[in-house]
């Protein structure tokens, strides 16, 4: 077998086999254990060892207790939790560096938004979200952990070049641009959390977790390619689940839905090791179709539905991260005066186009 075809199987049947166990036994936000079973056996990598797997579990498990606290002591605060919430996105933002664990600012903002926005439906439902968060998570890494031994990369033929060449690390960045950088972002993240938290935008919850997370390529043009790769991603994710859901509506049995789902997870999991340009797209949108697939199971549940929802909130979430990044930008950058009248000056063009005409 070649690596490829390694990689594909146990990402398959990883995922699939954490869909059989959580979906069955369904305890609390159980479709959540295969969405971090599939996000670990993505990786490129072999297994990267329980080291750096309990940093994971700690910095989640900060996070979350972080999210606890704001949750119970600093909401009925809110100009101490602003300055909270802006000490900790720039912390996370600036310590987001290549030798980080994988996801890290993923799992950190993850903990200390989406744990206090549900605080704001009452405290059961933060501490629930947490317990939830953290039992998944570690449940995806023994899931993750099982398949790397089961189906290894030394099960793969090595070819006579040997193994592919690493790609050059990316170069470094001063502490100044590091610090500017960490900064932008968290005027983004926290301008965010200010309207989510002051409209009390719960089901909304998701768009301003993409906007943290999107905040932390501080450019516009990285913003605006996370925000086509999440728009697309979110697209094949639905997709594939609106095909999924009909089926069961026509075959609604557990068996059927472990078939369907080994040939859509034996399909993604092809695409993502495929090299294809493509390969980005299908990885997000495995995880799109894993978080659709749990929320549009149930009963009176539209997966067409959940499905234009989260599209809306994706394009939402890119759109703004986009025009708050350009907005900071030119406060900050005084000079770079094109990236904020760059829609005048279209403007301008259409108009002088249309005069000719």
């Amino acid at each position: 077998m070649t690596l490829q075809t390694v990689q594909t199987l146990r990402l398959a049947f990883g995922v699939w086999a954490s869909i059989a166990v959580s979906y069955g036994m369904a305890w609390p936000l159980s479709f959540v254990t295969p969405i971090f079973a599939g996000l670990f056996l993505s990786l490129p990598t072999p297994w990267f060892g329980w080291k750096m797997g309990f940093q994971l579990i700690g910095r989640l498990a900060i996070s979350l207790l972080i999210g606890l606290v704001i949750s119970e002591v600093f909401l009925g605060y809110p100009m101490i939790c602003i300055l909270l919430y802006g000490l900790l996105f720039f912390i996370i933002y600036y310590n987001d560096t290549p030798t980080a664990p994988p996801m890290a600012v993923l799992f950190m903002t993850l903990g200390i938004t989406l744990v206090p926005i549900m605080g704001l439906q009452g405290s059961q439902g933060s501490h629930f979200i947490a317990m939830a968060l953290f039992w998944n998570m570690v449940l995806g890494l023994v899931f993750a952990w099982l398949f790397h031994g089961l189906i290894p990369n030394s099960m793969a033929k090595v070819t006579p070049a040997g193994p592919p060449k690493k790609p050059d690390p990316p170069p470094p960045v001063s502490e100044a641009e590091r610090i500017r950088l960490a900064l932008v972002s968290t005027i983004v993240a926290l301008t965010a959390i200010i309207i989510f938290f002051s409209l009390n935008l719960t089901q909304y919850a998701l768009a301003m977790i993409y906007i943290c997370f999107m905040a932390g390529s501080p450019t516009t043009n990285a913003s605006m390619q996370a925000m086509k790769g999440n728009a697309l991603a979110t697209c094949i994710g639905g997709v594939a689940v609106v095909i999924v859901f009909n089926l069961l509506v026509g075959v609604p049995t557990y068996t059927f839905l472990l078939a369907v789902s080994l040939f859509f997870c034996t399909l993604f999991s092809w695409q993502i090791f495929s090299g294809n340009p493509l390969a980005k797209a299908y990885a997000s949108g495995f995880t799109a179709f894993l978080a659709l697939l749990g929320s549009s199971t149930g009963v009176d549940k539209i997966a067409s539905t959940n499905f234009y929802l989260r599209i809306g909130q994706v394009l939402f979430a890119g759109l703004f991260t986009i025009a708050a990044l350009i907005v900071v930008e030119h406060l900050m950058r005084p000079d770079r005066k094109f990236r904020f009248f760059y829609f005048s000056t279209l403007a301008k063009k259409l108009r002088n186009v249309i005069g000719t005409t």
